[in-house]
């Protein structure tokens, strides 16, 4: 088996980072809709949009 070089790596994460960023856009947003304003009330406030962002690129 061979292994992936550091570009080859680097190349391969950038391209599933944007897949991930486009596949979840609109997750991203509602999450970014419901922290605008925010501070520190963002993390309870906007705790399951969050969770869902992160159960989706993990998803991809």
């Amino acid at each position: 088996m061979d292994a992936l070089s550091h570009r080859e790596e680097e190349v391969l994460l950038k391209a599933a980072k944007t897949r991930a960023l486009k596949e979840c856009d609109p997750v991203v947003k509602a999450f970014a809709d419901c922290a605008t304003g925010r501070t520190v009330s963002v993390a309870w406030a906007c705790r399951d949009k969050f969770s869902e962002v992160q159960s989706c690129m993990v998803q991809l």
